[in-house]
């Protein structure tokens, strides 16, 4: 059967979903539900989604996109690039501010913590309000120290992470005629999916899933543009 442990998370609070399942149970009695539910009361609501939802989901999903990046390459490789390049910077802008912010930040705090040591000397605060008073400001200039180690880091595997179109195009003619999941077909193409809080509407039990594929990330081809969804009664 096709693994999808460590794949599933959940929308709400980011947790991994905790795959569930009891000797003698057949395959379609297995399930999925949000780890902080299970760990923490109240800590998020249980997500539960069965093994077969989600496999019927995502073979349909992986299906359709390979399909659509076959047929029409040269509007699936314009697309998937334009939608990244204006996710990716936006991000690069986003990161960059804060990493100006934060640098200007630790500046200031050396500028602060250096007139409170002149202060000390010249005996305008005493020592030990010298102390706390560098050392609330010493460990926010850490934090921040840290956070611009973190920012650096991540700007710099955004450019080196940058889009791998070619790559997903390789596997589209690797799987030319998908009938059914394996594991291994599921680790090539699929990043991670995302699991929403199931809802009751029209006496239908709908829940969401959003699927994040290597290379490409969330796409979506054309055709089928309607939310992926599962409707079980409820």
């Amino acid at each position: 059967m096709p693994t999808l442990s460590g794949m599933l998370f959940c929308a709400d609070c980011g947790a991994k979903l905790y795959q569930v399942r009891h000797r003698g149970w057949e395959h379609d009695k297995e399930y999925f539900v949000c780890a902080t539910y299970r760990k923490v009361k109240g800590g998020c609501s249980s997500h539960q989604i069965r093994n077969v939802v989600v496999e019927e989901l995502l073979l349909g999903g992986i299906r359709q996109i390979t399909a659509y990046a076959r047929d029409c390459e040269s509007e699936f490789v314009q697309m998937v690039t334009s939608k990244t390049r204006t996710a990716l910077d936006k991000s690069l802008r986003d990161n960059k501010r804060e990493l100006e912010q934060a640098q200007a930040r630790i500046t200031k705090l050396d500028d602060i913590i250096q007139r409170l040591y002149e202060d000390n000397l010249s005996g305008k605060i005493s020592d030990e309000r010298f102390a706390k008073m560098t050392a609330n400001y010493e460990a926010e200039q850490h934090t921040l120290e840290s956070r611009v180690v973190e920012l650096k880091g991540t700007m710099t595997a955004e450019h080196d992470s940058a889009l791998n179109v070619d790559r997903f195009l390789a596997l589209v003619q690797k799987y030319t005629d998908i009938q059914e999941l394996t594991a291994e077909m599921i680790r090539e193409f699929v990043e991670k999916i995302l699991v929403y809080k199931a809802e009751c509407i029209d006496g239908k039990r709908v829940q969401h899933i959003k699927i994040v594929y290597n290379c490409i990330g969330e796409f979506t081809p054309p055709a089928t543009e309607a939310t992926q969804e599962q409707e079980k009664s409820a």
